[in-house]
């Protein structure tokens, strides 16, 4: 693992500590960050950046034992400062709303997981169900996880703005479904909190507005612990409309991958990096890894086959991909037994809780992890407050945890950077109620 980036990035961040949390105060302030997200981050040894942030995020069941014990506290914390917020008269019941599928056990786990974690933090939990149909089913739904453990989940009626599974009257909703195809309107009657809000889903989300947000805070960042803020921005534009399966937009995702290509090239030879530069082709507005292409050269697009146009034409539910952004290629330099890896940070609010290690013994360090073939590695929060072993480690950051400063600062610009994506979401939204 290469450690002299996160060296220099957590001197400088340790210089600034005072400074850096007020700035982060007053961001927090003018638009709070998410209930909780995760941020997957690509460290490649000249560079540390995030690539994609989850705003309702799975694989609780991957975060180590400890930080499961922990996350508790962190949960409580958070949830008893939202009830003062919101001026709720109590908070005891909460009720777990999920993806509307019963065949991904590994889904299963991770909700497993989650109500484990807030039953840990003193809260009464159910799991809650809807479908995309609307039809809902007269008995609980009993789910099973990959580890055989069950759950029962009751459907959702909403009366006179109050919503409830079954007998379970909650008092706030916690979301665990990040809505691709649209929300269900019924979520608009409820009275109740629900958090994240479920007009961030998806459906209304893009990575070009979340980049474009995270490299502005990455530059003002920067300018506080003065460093050159490439090391911790990543190059994005946004293509729209595309639809590659017809050949709309390609020319214009071409000429996009060429200017950043380019960008790149030219950044490196000022730093001196000796690699080839290479470029990410996303779904401009999904997940789980669906939607995503790697490309060296314009010619990559131009020559694309039959099966890359249809796997870049489809995202997560079958839902069409219009809209992509292309980006700065960051390659891993971080390995798990010789395989190419990046850190997965959870936050709640802007508090880490934990994490993981995806690997996949099928990629390589510059292609995309989240993917067939990926397994995951325990990333415990002590892990990351333990200094790395290294002889040339400077002697007064021998008792400070380097990737908890520097992977943590990260992650939460990226999760500041949501805050401002919601932000922006309700300004354009009033905008729009007031024109109509």
């Amino acid at each position: 693992m290469t450690v002299k980036i996160k060296q220099f990035l957590a001197k400088k961040i340790q210089i600034k500590r005072r400074e850096l949390c007020e700035w982060h105060l007053e961001w927090s302030r003018k638009a709070p960050p998410p209930f909780y997200c995760s941020v997957d981050l690509r460290d490649s040894g000249h560079k540390i950046v995030p690539v994609d942030s989850n705003l309702y995020p799975g694989g609780f069941n991957n975060i180590c034992p400890e930080d499961l014990r922990t996350a508790a506290f962190i949960f409580k914390t958070h949830l008893d400062s939202i009830m003062i917020q919101k001026q709720l008269r109590q908070l005891k019941k909460i009720l777990i709303l999920p993806e509307s599928h019963t065949h991904n056990s590994y889904y299963i786990e991770n909700i497993y997981y989650l109500k484990n974690i807030l039953e840990g933090a003193g809260f009464e939990t159910q799991i809650g169900w809807h479908t995309t149909s609307g039809k809902l089913p007269e008995a609980p739904v009993l789910l099973q996880s990959f580890s055989s453990k069950e759950l029962r989940a009751y459907p959702l009626q909403v009366m006179k703005g109050l919503a409830k599974a079954g007998d379970f009257v909650p008092d706030l909703i916690l979301l665990n479904n990040d809505f691709s195809h649209g929300y269900p309107k019924i979520l608009d009657a409820i009275e109740q909190p629900i958090l994240p809000s479920h007009k961030l889903g998806w459906h209304s989300r893009k990575k070009s507005l979340h980049f474009t947000y995270y490299n502005q805070l990455a530059a003002e960042f920067a300018d506080i612990i003065k460093i050159d803020p490439w090391i911790i921005q990543i190059d994005t534009e946004e293509v729209s409309p595309v639809h590659f399966g017809k050949e709309k937009g390609t020319e214009q995702v071409a000429q996009a991958v060429d200017r950043i290509l380019e960008r790149t090239r030219q950044a490196y030879e000022l730093r001196q990096i000796h690699r080839k530069p290479f470029v990410f082709i996303k779904n401009n507005s999904g997940t789980y890894g669906i939607g995503i292409m790697v490309a060296h050269s314009s010619e990559d697009l131009r020559k694309m086959n039959r099966r890359t146009k249809n796997k870049m034409s489809i995202g997560k539910n079958q839902t069409p991909i219009e809209s992509v952004v292309i980006q700065e290629g960051v390659p891993t330099a971080t390995l798990v037994d010789r395989l190419a890896a990046e850190p997965v940070i959870y936050l709640v609010g802007c508090q880490l809780i934990g994490g993981f290690l995806r690997t996949n013994s099928q990629k390589s360090d510059e292609e995309n992890l989240n993917s067939q073939g990926m397994v995951f590695k325990k990333l415990c929060m002590s892990d990351l407050r333990n200094p790395e072993v290294d002889s040339d480690l400077d002697e007064d950051l021998k008792e400070e945890p380097v990737l908890e400063l520097v992977y943590g600062s990260i992650a939460r610009i990226s999760a500041l950077a949501t805050g401002l994506e919601f932000s922006q979401l309700n300004i354009d939204r009033a905008s729009n109620e007031k024109r109509n």
